[in-house]
């Protein structure tokens, strides 16, 4: 099978033979160069990153050339390396301090029960718990004296 001079299917040089362009863009104004997004960029790193994909023909199919895509190349990964090398840089995150709120404590159980005295007088009787001052005992006392 004889092989056409322009059948490319094999060929992955970087030498353009006489072919049919694909597509042309023109750029007009004082600028012309074109301005390729980051991640456009990225995207066409990406490509040409892949298993078995050879970079001219990526470059190929972006219009660009395959030292352009180098060149992006290099670029992201000495990025990526500049950022590996250099320690991380502080970041500072919101602080959040809890404070609880003062629940009242609940009063404290005695250890033991508390004193209990009963006095009964005819027919009236007077318990009294707990602790209890001289005063109001002697006044208890006195009035069960009265009644009595």
């Amino acid at each position: 099978m004889a092989r056409d001079r322009y059948d490319r299917s094999d060929d992955h040089s970087d030498v353009i033979t006489p072919m049919r362009p694909r597509r042309m863009e023109v750029l007009s104004g004082p600028e012309r160069r074109r301005k390729w997004s980051d991640e456009t960029k990225i995207a066409v790193v990406a490509e040409a990153l892949a298993d078995g994909v050879v970079i001219s023909d990526v470059a190929r199919r972006h219009d660009i050339s395959p030292s352009q895509l180098f060149g992006w190349m290099r670029q992201f990964r000495d990025a990526a390396l500049a950022r590996i090398a250099s320690p991380p840089s502080p970041m500072f995150t919101p602080a959040v301090v809890d404070i609880p709120v003062a629940m009242p404590s609940p009063p404290p159980t005695p250890a033991e029960p508390p004193a209990e005295i009963e006095i009964s007088v005819g027919v009236a009787t007077v318990r009294i718990r707990g602790a209890v001052d001289t005063k109001t005992l002697a006044a208890v006392l006195k009035a069960l004296r009265v009644l009595a």
